[in-house]
């Protein structure tokens, strides 16, 4: 996990763009590209809080971008596990990123009611997801995506895997429609 305060940084590091090894130039300039426009659209629903999880935070970029006072990160990367269980109390975090991490898992409702748990009441989830559109552009740069993905979703499909846990509050297309940001409020009552 990686925790980022006031005071400083503390627990694993990766180094930057480790996921990108292996991608070849192509691919690592198109991941330095797509992580600041995944930043870039989701800060526009992020505000200043307290306490920021981001699941899947790779080598920290979107934290250390975040206005939040403590911002929390993990990724299997830095050796977390993200499955049905997050270690963190009841109504923690003002907000939760996924930044292209929901298409990835094999039961998307199991985190999400997870996330729910660790939100405080209102609090935000704010995610970023590709279009199934997109995956022959992704493919061009990371070989192999249609085995990596295990769903695409758009705004119906996220309203029926987040029903009774979250409303969405707002959601939009970026990279030339390929992406998608959706702003989720926490409704979750246990």
């Amino acid at each position: 996990m990686l925790k980022i305060t006031p005071e400083g940084e503390s627990g694993a590091l990766i180094e930057p763009l480790t996921y990108a090894t292996g991608r070849g130039t192509l691919g690592r300039v198109a991941m330095r590209l797509t992580r600041w426009l995944r930043a870039v659209n989701v800060e526009k629903y992020l505000e200043p809080a307290t306490r920021h999880l981001d699941i899947g935070c790779g080598d920290g970029y979107f934290l250390r971008r975040s206005p939040c006072e403590e911002r929390y990160g993990l990724d299997k990367l830095l050796g977390d596990e993200v499955t049905d269980r997050l270690d963190f109390p009841d109504a923690f975090f003002d907000v939760v990123t996924l930044l292209a991490v929901i298409e990835h898992l094999k039961d998307s409702r199991v985190l999400l009611k997870e996330i729910a748990r660790v939100l405080k009441p209102g609090g935000q989830l704010i995610l970023t997801t590709p279009k199934r559109s997109a995956e022959w552009l992704i493919d061009v740069y990371s070989k192999g995506v249609e085995d990596e993905h295990e769903t695409y979703f758009d705004l119906k499909k996220i309203k029926e895997v987040s029903s009774g846990l979250f409303d969405v509050t707002g959601n939009h297309n970026f990279i030339f429609g390929l992406n998608q940001a959706f702003c989720l409020k926490n409704i979750y009552k246990g």
